[in-house]
């Protein structure tokens, strides 16, 4: 057995004689959001009184590897988008939810970002599925669909009703929600098979745009602080059948046509904070000096 020790010890030693170690290829979504859709950030605070409305969502995916045998392009990751501490009157804003590329399921990113279209950015939608599948917001309240507590959306395909991770385990039914594949398919075709409908084919390993939505806020209580984060659990995304692993896949070349590269998924999430600004708070305050006065005068 090799002590922690050991394996300081080794990388030390690595760090002091400039040896690179090994590095697992990652597939990294990252998740951002914006409130003009040109600078996207991590975390973002908005002040609830005066900021309210919409807030832009993106998502992105990148390859982290040794550096050695790199892929040419993104092929597919299927997973589910989950927005949590949400509230009555929150909800996403309508986004293209079913179809493919070439019919209506992907989106280009062009015109005002704020007012959309929302959704899969071509040509991440090489598949999509029918009415009776289409991607929906679950809303989970009070552990619905054995969601844990609290109040959240995901946005999966309309069959698959259960928080990630539960449900059965084996068959067809696991889609439902065990082995991740009844999340939303951000998928491209392999650059030999784009045809003249299609569009062209992506190259490139870093901050790929796949995603975009539009989150609208309902207006807070009066002085209230609260937080909404924005996340992909890993129970949601695709799963290696053999492994269990959580994987996104990339192709390796122009003629690999299935994606023979994957990368373990490493999720950055978001957040947004609602806080009233000192300001705000210095109004609430004075309005609840001035109605305090009021009460006294009303009582002599």
């Amino acid at each position: 057995m090799i002590r922690a020790q050991s394996v300081s010890f080794l990388l030390a030693l690595a760090a002091s004689s400039g040896i690179t170690l090994a590095q697992a290829s990652r597939t990294l979504l990252n998740l951002q959001v914006s409130r003009d859709g040109v600078n996207w950030t991590n975390e973002l605070t908005l002040d609830p009184s005066t900021d309210g409305g919409r807030v832009l969502m993106r998502a992105s995916v990148s390859w982290q590897s040794d550096g050695h045998n790199l892929p040419i392009g993104f092929a597919s990751l299927t997973w589910q988008p989950v927005i949590s501490g949400v509230r009555a009157g929150d909800s996403v804003a309508s986004f293209a939810n079913m179809g493919n590329n070439t019919n209506g399921g992907g989106v280009d990113l062009d015109g005002s970002p704020v007012d959309g279209p929302f959704g899969r950015v071509r040509p991440f939608a090489a598949t999509g599925p029918s009415g009776l599948q289409s991607y929906v917001v679950h809303h989970h309240t009070n552990g619905s669909g054995d969601a844990p507590a609290g109040s959240y959306f995901r946005i999966a395909r309309n069959d698959v009703t259960r928080w990630m991770g539960t449900g059965l385990t084996i068959g067809t039914a696991a889609v439902n929600n065990f082995n991740g594949a009844g999340g939303i398919a951000t998928v491209q075709k392999g650059a030999s098979l784009v045809g003249t409908a299609d569009p062209a084919f992506r190259f490139g390993i870093t901050d790929i745009t796949i995603l975009q939505l539009g989150l609208d806020f309902a207006a807070r209580a009066p002085g209230e602080t609260s937080e909404i984060g924005i996340g992909a659990p890993l129970e949601g995304a695709s799963r290696d059948a053999t492994t269990g692993v959580r994987r996104g896949t990339w192709y390796q070349y122009s003629n690999d046509n299935s994606g023979n590269m994957s990368g373990d998924l490493v999720v950055t999430g978001a957040t947004i904070h609602l806080v009233p600004t000192p300001a705000a708070m210095g109004l609430l305050i004075s309005a609840g000096l001035v109605a305090s006065s009021r009460r006294r005068n009303q009582r002599r």
